[in-house]
């Protein structure tokens, strides 16, 4: 899917500004303050309307201006897709997604998604961060599963509010049931799809563990955790936790709290991977996404890197180059030493690259 050439307009320091991007491969370079980041973050607002940077996107406005303005024009298949969104300072922000034409909602577009610093820690980090990766995925690929997720979410607030308030134990045990239901059939499609991505994601790595020789993951592994005590129903965990949830004031059992665990050679990846293996891993992760997606749907997807040189030795980066080079998906990167990139690395040669 070539996202070709991207327009902002009074976005972020940008006052008008055309991007002209390749098809399969770009590397953005400039200093810090440059604007690099902010082009990512307008790719993001043109697919999902939110951006990663802030909660209230009128903070993209260029200062001392009424809007921004963001589109960009790619190909979709065989047909012409655009993306057109618009941001007063007073007002919310509009979006247009069109393919040949037609309208299209938001999750018939390509998938964007960006591996930013704080993706950098998804290993060892806080679960919040591998479950938000895996649903974002799930719910691409099957968008029926976002109305079932925000019905869960909505009692489970429910049920959080009334252990808080501590209300009578007949208006916990309605709110209770209306968990249980849905959260039985979100755990399931949670679980289905774990399944999937573990089995896709793995052999994606292993194929590039093997025509890389990256000797530290040739033992990869991916453990799903339920949220819950899988021993038991969900409906006798719930009864078992009610009196730490009645103490803690919220619930503690549940799909909310799934989770993924790396492991390495059967140990934690995080205590036995360096910061550098470590990023490289979770790129592989992101990179696998593509051949995920096509587990369900021929879709589209558009992976953007931040700061591609970080926390990455010379080995590690070469090895992350060539499997880009090679990669199904659009990659976009930003660096913000370009010429210690090119002494590094001939695969460059493969990349447009876009100085800012």
């Amino acid at each position: 899917m070539p996202i070709k050439s991207l327009y902002l307009e009074k976005f972020r320091l940008f006052d008008s500004k055309k991007i002209e991007l390749s098809s399969e491969r770009s590397l953005i370079v400039g200093k810090n303050g440059s604007g690099k980041t902010s082009v990512l973050e307008a790719m993001e607002i043109l697919f999902s309307g939110k951006s990663f940077r802030s909660i209230n996107t009128s903070e993209c406005i260029n200062h001392a201006h009424p809007f921004f303005q963001i589109a960009a024009l790619g190909l979709l298949g065989d047909k012409e897709i655009r993306l057109e969104t618009t941001k007063f300072s007073e007002g919310r922000i509009s979006t247009k997604r069109t393919v040949g034409g037609k309208k299209i909602k938001g999750y018939e577009a390509p998938l964007i998604q960006i591996v930013l610093g704080k993706h950098l820690r998804m290993v060892e980090g806080e679960p919040e961060l591998r479950r938000d990766f895996v649903n974002r995925l799930m719910f691409h690929v099957k968008p029926e599963t976002v109305n079932l997720h925000n019905t869960y979410n909505k009692a489970l607030q429910q049920r959080n509010k009334s252990l808080r308030k501590k209300l009578p134990i007949d208006q916990l045990n309605n709110w209770t049931e209306q968990v249980l239901e849905s959260g039985l059939m979100l755990s399931k499609e949670q679980y289905d799809f774990f399944q999937v991505f573990k089995e896709v994601s793995l052999e994606y790595i292993s194929k590039a563990v093997i025509s890389n020789s990256i000797s530290f993951l040739q033992d990869i592994n991916l453990h799903f955790i339920s949220g819950w005590d899988t021993s038991k129903t969900m409906r006798k965990s719930f009864q078992d936790s009610l009196p730490k949830d009645m103490a803690l004031g919220y619930t503690t059992q549940g799909p909310h709290r799934q989770d993924f665990v790396f492991s390495v050679e059967k140990k934690k990846a995080a205590a036995n991977l360096s910061r550098g293996q470590l990023k490289l891993l979770i790129i592989l992760i992101f990179l696998s996404s593509y051949d995920v997606i096509n587990e369900f749907s021929s879709r589209e997807s558009l992976l953007l890197i931040d700061d591609i040189g970080s926390e990455l030795d010379e080995d590690n980066l070469q090895i992350l180059f060539n499997i880009i080079s090679s990669d199904k998906n659009q990659v976009i990167l930003t660096a913000i030493n370009g010429n210690f990139l090119d002494k590094i690395n001939g695969n460059l040669e493969q990349f447009k690259r876009i100085n800012l």
